[in-house]
């Protein structure tokens, strides 16, 4: 996607919310809709979305989670017959499981900031704390949320786990409102048939936002001219956040040029040049809530 690059310079295009919304966690595996009367979802969950935020911490020899907050993150648009993932893909594996029945109800494995970071020469020597969530239905009943991590020998084990009750004074039920306006690049169905994915604009101002526009159709088309994509184009609805900023641009810390932005993004990600990213996940989750989406990759 060379021919994006100068368009995207200065701005920031961000495909941020990869939402497997009829998949188990596979990208291209579509759901068909369900039969009549009661399901396992609704006996299970509610039509609604309950995140957990925690911080996740660590450096040479320690790897520390720890719960920040249960707050409810609009309707559920994931998947409502896949809720078990037997992929088997992801350095993280989280399970829901009811605490009445000891049965998993709700699994995915995922990749994390956190296990990026990992990988870099930074974490051998010091120590840093990032924060992420884990986003699932609602359930109707207390569960057990448990974080488990592949070790070594390709294994899971568990490294953090809590009880969340969703009736509890500490869990807030409130959806926010959204931040920004989305608008569909391409619509091809219900979110929880499709895979949904969201591209936010990140630096374009107000009178900035026709060009935000223009390049995230580019993107878009860009994207669907290529396989496994353009064959299954049908499969995926499309949508863009408009998110004003104050001023111009994203922050380039090597060229020493820096914004305050909606989202907080910047070049320079992990010391590495052109790697954009955010590290403000509430910021980011608070945004990406206005838009139907599973999974934040």
């Amino acid at each position: 996607m060379g021919r994006m690059q100068a368009a995207v310079r200065r701005t920031a295009l961000l495909l941020v919310a990869a939402a497997c919304a009829a998949s188990g966690g596979g990208a291209f595996a579509v759901a068909q809709p369900g039969g009549s009367g009661a399901t396992p979802f609704d006996a299970s969950f509610r039509d609604k979305t309950m995140r957990v935020d925690y911080y996740h911490s660590g450096g040479p020899g320690v790897e520390i989670v720890a719960l920040d907050r249960v707050v409810s993150d609009g309707p559920w648009a994931g998947s409502r017959t896949r809720l078990i993932d037997d992929l088997n893909l992801g350095k993280y594996l989280f399970e829901v499981i009811d605490r009445t029945t000891n049965r998993v109800i709700y699994s995915r494995g995922f990749a994390s900031i956190y296990g990026e970071w990992e990988t870099t020469p930074e974490a051998r020597e010091v120590h840093r704390t990032f924060h992420e969530s884990l986003r699932f239905p609602w359930p109707r009943q207390p569960v057990q949320v448990v974080l488990n991590v592949r070790d070594e020998e390709n294994s899971f084990h568990e490294i953090w786990s809590t009880v969340v009750d969703p009736d509890s004074r500490f869990v807030n039920p409130v959806d926010r409102p959204p931040l920004g306006e989305v608008w569909a690049l391409q619509e091809n169905g219900p979110p929880t048939e499709k895979v949904d994915l969201l591209v936010i604009g990140e630096g374009y101002t107000e009178a900035e936002l026709p060009k935000f526009h223009a390049d995230a159709r580019r993107l878009v088309d860009a994207l669907f001219e290529e396989e496994p994509f353009l064959s299954r184009r049908s499969d995926f609805n499309v949508w863009g956040l408009d998110l004003p900023a104050g001023e111009s641009g994203v922050s380039r810390p090597r060229a020493l040029e820096f914004r305050r932005t909606p989202l907080s993004s910047e070049y320079n990600i992990f010391d590495s040049e052109r790697y954009l990213l955010t590290y403000d996940n509430r910021a980011l989750r608070a945004a990406a809530a206005a838009a139907p989406y599973e999974f934040l990759e």
